[in-house]
């Protein structure tokens, strides 16, 4: 079954409770709240599931689940306007990699917060191949979304202390800046 950490600040009792009792269904859920730590953002959520991004997620945690998980982000996203809400969903891999895979949500934009929700159910196809050439022994690969195109991408691997970027569909070192 697995444990999945849920931390949040600045979200109302309805919505702690919502997400938390969604998560409970299919998982053990390590929840708290947390104080804030970034005066633009009136509300953050950290969404952990303990299994691997894929489609095995959506078939076990099942889409009545996940749609509920969206549809309270987007309303809380919706409810707080431009005061701004982050949000951080994690996995604990993807689809063929066991690397950590952390989707950041933290647009101000309520278009482009909810697409970037929209969008995470799409990517089960994209992710494991976009990741397949991920450095070895990456401790988590962080992607953005691109509010211009609206896409969501790989932007860094974290290797042993050392943040990889993902440019032209391969993964680079960072040069060192003289």
């Amino acid at each position: 079954m697995g444990e999945a950490a849920f931390r949040y600040y600045g979200a109302s009792p309805w919505e702690i409770e919502t997400l938390y009792d969604t998560l409970k269904r299919s998982y053990e859920v390590d929840d708290s709240e947390v104080p804030p730590d970034d005066p633009q953002y009136v509300t953050m959520v950290e969404i952990g599931f303990p299994v691997p991004f894929g489609e095995s997620f959506f078939h076990d945690f099942t889409m009545d689940s996940w749609y509920k998980v969206k549809g309270v982000l987007k309303d809380m996203k919706r409810r707080r306007g431009r005061k701004g809400v982050k949000t951080y969903i994690r996995f604990a891999g993807f689809d063929g990699g066991d690397a950590p895979v952390v989707f950041p949500l933290l647009s101000k934009g309520d278009r482009q917060y909810e697409m970037g929700v929209e969008k995470l159910e799409y990517m089960v196809d994209i992710v494991p191949l976009q990741l397949k050439t991920v450095p070895k022994n990456a401790g988590e690969v962080l992607y953005s979304y691109e509010e211009a195109t609206y896409r969501w991408s790989p932007a860094t691997a974290l290797v042993d202390g050392v943040n990889y970027l993902y440019k032209d569909s391969q993964w680079v070192f960072p040069k060192k800046s003289v």
